[in-house]
């Protein structure tokens, strides 16, 4: 964890009411600054040590010595002083901050995302009308799968800037996800009023109509649309190709699964072009790219209905010769 610096006002930091003991605490403290300036964690380390025998309420000492442990990367260490920091100072960022990164190299994602939301938190409160911090919480809840406290997050950046057609793109995905889709509709749809090139919002509106089998013309141009903005998209394809499967126009459809795959390796396009296969009679395959999408996501209850039903087709066959 090289690279790491704070950026402190020592000021009130010491708690202690001795004099001597005071300055002796503050004396050390200087020292491993110094080192801290110098590049030698180690000396710095050293220095903090002494320095907390002084004054061990300290939560700038403390601060110091986490991020120098961190640095040496001892970790575990790192880890306790830290945490005294929010015993002394429940409300500093830095060293929840350093735990965050901690957290990361440890692959405790859970613990770390806590770490950034309170630190989000504090600064959408400092700063309400900053639609960045709200932004990068909404994207930790989304990463989080907490769809709802991604909501709230997100309709207050839309609060603050209503014609944002990126905004609402991602708030007509997150509301997809706690299955209001008639909200996303509504709201992908002002997006495309707002930016009629918004790919996204194009690709996404017309694919959400082609899955419901309704306005399947509208679905066609808007996916269109949106291929124009990015020809080669794999998703934009699939969604093209899903639309033509719903007109039942099935080798159409098909061709452009295939075009879809070579961009794009995905289980939803391997369950289109299974579905496109079975349609034309050509079940091996259909069966081929029904096991595909298996192997990228597993426990598609759908997809395996799907195998069981072609197997059994094909079952039939052998008995009948």
């Amino acid at each position: 964890m090289a690279g790491i610096f704070l950026f402190i006002n020592p000021v009130d930091a010491f708690v202690t009411e001795d004099r001597v003991t005071f300055s002796k605490s503050l004396a050390h403290y200087a020292m491993g600054q110094m080192y801290d300036l110098l590049g030698l964690p180690n000396r710095a380390v050293l220095e903090y040590e002494e320095a907390a025998q002084f004054d061990d309420a300290s939560y700038l000492i403390h601060l110091r010595l986490g991020a120098n442990y961190a640095r040496l990367d001892m970790l575990e260490k790192a880890e306790s002083e830290l945490r005294l920091v929010r015993q002394y100072n429940e409300q500093d960022l830095q060293s929840r901050y350093l735990l965050a990164l901690i957290y990361s190299t440890q692959k405790d994602y859970d613990k770390a995302a806590q770490e950034y939301e309170f630190i989000l938190k504090s600064f959408s409160e400092a700063e309400p009308k900053n639609i960045e911090i709200y932004g990068y919480l909404g994207q930790l809840y989304y990463s989080q799968k907490k769809y709802n406290q991604a909501i709230e997050q997100f309709e207050k950046v839309r609060e603050i800037d209503p014609e944002n057609a990126d905004v609402l793109y991602l708030l007509g995905s997150l509301y997809l996800e706690v299955k209001d889709k008639e909200k996303a509709i509504e709201l992908l749809k002002r997006s495309v009023e707002i930016n009629p090139d918004h790919d996204g919002s194009l690709n996404t509106l017309g694919y959400l109509y082609a899955e419901d089998g309704r306005n399947l013309d509208e679905a066609e141009r808007l996916i269109s649309r949106a291929l124009k903005v990015s020809p080669d998209n794999g998703a934009y394809l699939d969604s093209l190709g899903w639309v033509y499967y719903q007109k039942e126009q099935y080798q159409k459809a098909l061709d452009l699964f295939i075009r879809a795959d070579k961009s794009l390796q995905d289980p939803v396009i391997y369950d289109h072009m299974g579905d496109a296969y079975f349609k034309l009679g050509q079940y091996d395959q259909a069966l081929k790219h029904w096991e595909r999408s298996l192997e990228l996501l597993p426990d598609q209850k759908l997809v395996l209905e799907k195998i069981e039903k072609v197997k059994s087709i094909q079952a039939r066959q052998i008995d009948k010769k």
